[in-house]
């Protein structure tokens, strides 16, 4: 919506003083129909009189050098010197409206408008929706997070692909794990899931926390089997002596 500007000096100006309230009220009130019409100071006979005035009042106007004659009416002196004119506006209009495009797009996944044009040997499917490899475009990359948290919450993608990025992430943090194993495990128990824990908004953090408890289970599997075998061996010695000895349970037959 464009203003029509009054300048902050305009009530002291030497063409103003002189004027009479209802000249000065008749400007005001043209200027900001001009300003929502779009007519670049024009102002018609017809608008004049639908506003309350007429000849005496623009004779005003016009005397005090606020106003030129046209044939069909009157035009503000210098309009496009301290007001908006119909070209700037409309600019400005058609460039808000790229913005928000843009912004209506981004929140959809496609980064402007103009990917939506139709490209041959590609289906709507393809040039709209972001790819596994787009999602997921580096374990640890800060905008790769930020564009997950405002991500809808989604079942694990079809295909669950293992990137070359996600293998070198698990050389580094995860170097006991095997990583296909883990990755076709986890992709198997989020297909059988179901119900709102089914859903995430990052899979690729699922993924590297999945990871994670694998190589953190390992060590306490180890030792809880060598806890065991050292239990066994103190209550039944190394089993050389070929007999198992039968532990009293308390139950009597």
């Amino acid at each position: 919506m464009p203003w029509f500007k009054v300048d902050d000096g305009f009530h002291g100006h030497p063409k103003v003083m002189g004027l009479s309230l209802e000249a000065v009220g008749l400007w005001a009130l043209t200027g900001s129909w001009c300003a929502k019409y779009l007519t670049d100071g024009k102002v018609p006979e017809k608008t004049i009189r639908r506003l309350g005035g007429g000849p005496d009042l623009a004779g005003e106007l016009y005397d005090a050098g606020l106003w030129e004659a046209t044939p069909d009416g009157w035009q503000f002196k210098d309009w496009a010197d301290y007001q908006p004119t119909k070209e700037e506006v409309e600019a400005e209009r058609a460039a808000a409206r790229d913005r928000m495009k843009k912004v209506r797009a981004s929140k959809k996944g496609v980064r402007s408008s103009e990917q939506l044009e139709n490209v041959d040997g590609t289906s709507p499917e393809v040039r709209i929706a972001p790819t596994q490899s787009q999602s997921l475009s580096h374990p640890d990359s800060p905008s790769n997070e930020g564009e997950s948290a405002r991500k809808r919450a989604t079942r694990i993608p079809d295909p669950f692909l293992l990137t070359a990025d996600m293998k070198a992430w698990a050389v580094t943090e995860v170097p006991h794990v095997d990583v296909t194993h883990a990755t076709k495990q986890f992709v198997d128990y989020w297909r059988a899931a179901s119900g709102r824990t089914a859903t995430k908004k990052d899979w690729l953090a699922a993924w590297r926390y999945w990871l994670r408890n694998e190589r953190g289970a390992q060590p306490v599997k180890q030792s809880k089997a060598a806890a065991n075998a050292a239990e066994y061996r103190r209550l039944f010695g190394d089993g050389s002596e070929g007999s198992v000895p039968v532990i009293d349970a308390g139950i009597s037959t």
